[in-house]
């Protein structure tokens, strides 16, 4: 590895070279308005009353200005490349950090076992940040563990780019004053639940769905998306959520008139949205937002997981209503004959296949189905979920779509067969 400090227009930047691969840690042009965008979005986010950690050491800027902007928390900052590490303490960018109480910086190398196992669940997952230094320079030897960083990564980066109306929804959505789920909990504790989204697999299976409402004895929830193809087939689902904060979703619902099915929003879904559904509205306040999450102590309202999907969001609501079972349907999480979603729901396309597009086992195991990065990170989310609680009774029905792994896999006419 070789390291060279390059000068810029405002404060030096660090060159690596690797294995032949030319890397810069910072910009070639102006480090500092790079680091100040970088902290600006992420002190919105993060909880003020706990601990944050950041990956990659970089040249320490961004590590000064978050312990600059936060002198009540400690600051921890983890790096994976050893030889980095040790060069980066003897350096002139290391005396800057060196007098800042609250910032430690830590090899990973030299944690203890335990302390590498907790390292990410000591940490809210909005208090941890990761550099883009940190990820350029990870070993071979981390290769599975960098998977896991990506995945937070693309998250917070859309999380980054969605901050100002993730905010301005929130603002918007509370001032409706609706109730958040937590009277709701003793209507469902015990159902079985079916959670409808709006892959393509739903189309095959709109038929028994419909006789499934018509005989009531399974609680239906489904996502926004699913609407419009399920009241093409006379299906109004008990509760529908909608959870992302741009304006696109509008179409979900306009021109739909279901008083009768009761609403479930994240507190940062798109308030004009909100508004068209005329029936009965939840708020629902997730882990990983600042604002929601103090807002939810205040009322004595659930926190949802939203795993960074509706599906998931709706998933982990519907665990927290008391759902004795929840069989998934139309969560293909891939483009199941080359289609992004069911027919008539407001997404649906073709889907152009080339030739790096990823792959992955689908439902049957007997094959491979074209997928994309976000609904791999919605999968692994699904897979983490049933194996950290296994004692649920997890289901995938979608009978098309990729495999998740933990869940059962059964046709949903089983299903229907099994809760009787």
């Amino acid at each position: 590895m070789e390291i060279i400090i390059i000068e810029t227009k405002t404060v030096p930047t660090i060159k690596v070279v690797q294995n032949g691969k030319t890397i810069y840690l910072h910009s070639k042009y102006n480090p500092m308005n790079e680091v100040y965008s970088w902290v600006e979005n992420f002190v919105k986010i993060m909880k003020t009353n706990e601990n944050i950690l950041i990956i990659g050491l970089g040249a320490g800027y961004h590590i000064k200005q978050i312990a600059l902007a936060c002198k009540n928390q400690k600051v921890n900052v983890i790096e994976f490349n050893d030889e980095f590490y040790s060069w980066f303490i003897k350096s002139i960018f290391y005396e800057s950090l060196s007098t800042l109480e609250n910032v430690c910086l830590l090899s990973f190398s030299r944690l203890s076992v335990n302390e590498k196992e907790r390292l990410f669940s000591s940490y809210s997952s909005t208090n941890i940040k990761i550099h883009k230094s940190g990820m350029d320079l990870i070993p071979e030897k981390y290769v599975p563990l960098q998977s896991l960083l990506k995945d937070l990564q693309y998250q917070q980066l859309t999380i980054d780019h969605q901050i100002d109306s993730l905010i301005e929804n929130f603002d918007k959505n509370t001032l409706l004053n609706d109730v958040g789920i937590g009277k709701l909990r003793d209507d469902y504790r015990g159902r079985p639940m079916i959670l409808a989204s709006a892959g393509p697999s739903l189309t095959k299976q709109l038929p028994l769905l419909k006789e499934i409402k018509e005989e009531g004895l399974i609680t239906i929830g489904a996502v926004g998306t699913a609407i419009k193809p399920m009241l093409k087939s006379e299906i109004i689902p008990d509760f529908f959520m909608i959870s992302d904060p741009n304006k696109a979703t509008l179409s979900q619902l306009v021109d739909v008139n279901i008083p009768e099915a009761k609403l479930f929003y994240l507190s940062t879904a798109f308030y004009e949205t909100v508004l068209l559904h005329q029936g009965e509205r939840y708020i629902l306040y997730q882990h990983g937002f600042g604002e929601a999450e103090n807002r939810a102590k205040k009322r004595n309202e659930p926190l949802i997981k939203t795993g960074g999907s509706v599906a998931t969001s709706l998933l982990d609501t519907m665990i927290w209503l008391g759902a004795k079972s929840v069989a998934l349907v139309g969560q293909d999480l891939a483009y199941t004959h080359g289609q992004s979603h069911a027919k008539g729901a407001h997404l649906q396309k073709i889907v152009n296949v080339t030739s790096n597009q990823l792959q992955v086992d689908n439902y049957d195991k007997n094959g491979l189905v074209n997928t994309s990065k976000n609904l791999t990170i919605y999968r692994k989310w699904l897979e983490l979920y049933a194996q950290e609680h296994s004692d649920l009774s997890l289901y995938n029905c979608t009978e098309g779509g990729a495999y998740i792994e933990n869940w059962n896999h059964i046709p949903l006419f089983k299903y229907k067969e099994i809760i009787k």
